[in-house]
């Protein structure tokens, strides 16, 4: 078996258009674990938001989360390792996108936290509370980001949106020139923003290293442009269909997209 990793990306990847794990699917994992393969989740949520999934999928595996910025240990419920932002450097870029006037989220160690709603907003909190309260993902409306910031404990990431891709896009641009921080679209118009030097492709490659597991030996899966430094460090990177352009171009395939049965397929392929 050439494969002892496989990473997967949820949103637009693992997740249906309905973020739900297709039947098909969830047996390609069922079997690769069995053949003792591990499969982790790499994913830009926050563990309270990945948790319902890895449950879900059966994992003994800690989830990376933030695009890198930490890994989470669901069955010692702690961060393994991790690299959040600063206070400093919190309260700077919350002024940046105060000024600018992009929808702010801040991911807090425990919670995900917001100030004001908006469409995306109100579809996650009903997602949310589909789960029972054991399980539910903390998502809380806080009075003001700057007494979060200045109480949490860590802050891992912080997630900027808005309805004008134009604006949105100036706003990622500007954020290139920040070699402090690390900028990079999770959906079309969403952009998250962690710690510099962490990515996605970091924290797996570094995490694959801890299990003695080298580049050559993961089977990595993504959509999107935070995706894109994982598909790269992997041995065989593959981009969905739906995904991003620059996702597609780095992969060594491209997939159907992901209200198909293609990852599934891939995994089955891959393994036998």
């Amino acid at each position: 078996m050439r494969f002892k990793i496989i990473a997967l990306d949820l949103d637009g990847t693992t997740l249906d258009s309905s973020e739900a794990i297709r039947p098909r699917t969830k047996a390609a994992v069922t079997s690769a674990l069995a053949r003792g393969v591990e499969v982790v989740l790499v994913t830009g949520r926050h563990h309270v938001a990945t948790r319902p999934y890895h449950l879900e999928l059966g994992l003994k595996t800690p989830a990376l989360c933030c695009n890198g910025a930490y890994i989470y240990d669901f069955i010692a419920e702690a961060a393994l390792a991790g690299d959040g932002l600063s206070q400093p450097e919190s309260r700077r870029l919350l002024q940046e996108c105060r000024t600018s006037g992009v929808h702010t989220m801040i991911y807090t160690d425990q919670a995900m936290t917001f100030e004001r709603d908006n469409a995306h907003l109100r579809r996650l909190m009903a997602w949310a509370a589909t789960y029972p309260d054991a399980i539910r993902p903390d998502i809380r409306q806080v009075e003001s980001f700057d007494r979060v910031i200045n109480e949490a404990r860590l802050i891992w990431k912080f997630v900027v949106s808005h309805d004008e891709l134009g604006v949105l896009a100036e706003w990622h641009a500007r954020m290139q020139d920040n070699p402090d921080l690390s900028a990079e679209y999770s959906w079309t118009n969403r952009v998250d923003i962690v710690r510099g030097g962490n990515s996605k492709g970091h924290r797996l490659i570094e995490w694959a290293s801890s299990r003695g597991v080298v580049p050559a030996e993961i089977l990595a899966f993504g959509d999107n442009q935070n995706d894109l430094s994982m598909i790269e460090a992997a041995g065989f990177g593959v981009a969905m269909g739906n995904g991003d352009d620059s996702a597609r171009r780095a992969a060594a395939l491209v997939i159907g997209d992901n209200n198909s049965d293609a990852l599934a397929e891939t995994i089955e392929r891959y393994l036998s």
